[in-house]
């Protein structure tokens, strides 16, 4: 074998390590994603269950929704906060979704929930005032899902499941 021969085997060698590395580190990258959006999904979920025990907690932010009479100036705010902390949720969600790092059919579940915050007329009123807080594009996602939109019928088939 000649030092040509040599040269060759070696250059062959090395780009032979150099693919085996970039597999290698596709892998890496694609089970580190993997993780992530888990972790991700992980956290929605747990801010999920966390709304749900609100509910639980303070029983007058349901009350609070079904009652078109007045309520206390506690409950109003706590409902108020409650929608806020609910929809920056979504907004994340939705940050997540443009991002790409949430796929649609996640994004199609989590905003379901968007029409069923901002179900009731009070929800409604509230939102008016809150939606400034929020990204100016999330906020025409959410117009647009509720404009013209009935109103849900929950709380009333709540009331009736008695």
């Amino acid at each position: 074998m000649n030092m040509q021969d040599l040269l060759t085997w070696i250059g062959a060698a090395s780009g032979s390590a150099s693919l085996i590395t970039l597999v290698y580190l596709s892998i890496q990258v694609r089970q580190n994603n993997l993780l992530m959006r888990a972790g991700a999904r992980q956290a929605q979920v747990e801010t999920d269950q966390d709304h749900i025990r609100k509910f639980i907690e303070y029983p007058d932010i349901a009350a609070s929704f079904a009652s078109a009479g007045p309520i206390t100036e506690e409950a109003r705010i706590r409902l108020n906060f409650w929608i806020v902390a609910s929809l920056r949720a979504r907004e994340y969600e939705w940050l997540q979704y443009t991002s790409g790092a949430l796929d649609e059919a996640t994004w199609a579940s989590y905003r379901q929930l968007i029409p069923f915050v901002l179900g009731t007329p009070r929800a409604r009123r509230y939102w008016a005032l809150c939606a400034g807080f929020f990204n100016p594009a999330f906020v025409r996602v959410v117009e647009a899902m509720i404009d013209g939109q009935p109103l849900t019928g929950y709380w009333t088939a709540l009331a009736a499941a008695d």
